[in-house]
């Protein structure tokens, strides 16, 4: 993930702060990214001991305690790695759960229409696939590293004192939930927390359709403190 400013106070920065959590909006933004870049990760990567450990010390109540409760426990460790195998590698739903792509979720189809838009909201933000390794571009890992990128490309533009360019990147955040993400992640987490076999996926599962949710509607108290 590209390096983020630990707290950099720059001559252009936008200096207002939000009244609730008196961050700058350039904060917010780098805050919003980080949290959908660890949430990718929690699709796309593999559960190691490297990777639980890390995450011990960042993830809430109970995923903490499940990461935690793994680590050391060889036998624990392997259930997670093929919990994660029938959750997130796209088998077909007799070998595991849903396939983590918008258009199976919606049209029950691989590369269907919504892959089609997916990658036209990549083009217009100027982004080629970002997890092309994933497969379908409408991979919820892609779609959720999608957003992480936008949000800190929003932090840069607040930086450059430039409101304009992060209104628009603002914009494209809420279209993307708004059409996307919000359209079909609920339901599709309900369906892997009902068949994740692991303490620490059903925490963690939910966690991912919380995130887009208390991300809009951080957006639209953004939008009307900043038009404030």
């Amino acid at each position: 993930m590209p390096r983020l400013p630990q707290g950099r106070k720059q001559a252009r920065l936008v200096r207002r702060r939000f009244p609730l959590t008196q961050e700058t909006p350039a904060e917010s933004a780098a805050r919003r990214s980080k949290t959908y870049w660890l949430i990718a990760r929690l699709v796309l990567d593999r559960p190691d001991a490297a990777f639980l450990a890390e995450l011990g010390s960042i993830l809430p109540h109970p995923a903490d305690a499940a990461a935690q409760a793994a680590l050391g426990d060889v036998t624990a460790l392997e259930a997670l790695e093929i919990d994660y195998t029938r959750l997130f590698a796209g088998l077909t739903a007799r070998h595991g759960a849903p396939a983590p792509f918008e258009s199976v979720a919606l049209e029950s189809r691989l590369m269907g229409d919504s892959t089609m838009a997916v990658e036209a909201a990549y083009r217009e933000a100027g982004f080629e696939p970002p997890v092309p390794e994933a497969g379908p571009s409408d991979h919820l890992g892609a779609e959720l590293r999608f957003l992480s990128l936008a949000c800190y490309r929003e932090m840069e533009a607040w930086q450059a004192d430039d409101s304009a360019a992060a209104a628009a990147w603002i914009a494209r955040e809420r279209r993307f939930l708004d059409e996307h993400l919000l359209v079909w992640v609920p339901g599709h987490c309900e369906r892997l927390a009902q068949a994740a076999e692991t303490p620490f996926y059903r925490a963690i599962v939910p966690l991912i359709a919380q995130t887009c949710q208390t991300d809009r509607n951080e957006i639209a108290l953004l939008l009307e403190q900043t038009a404030a």
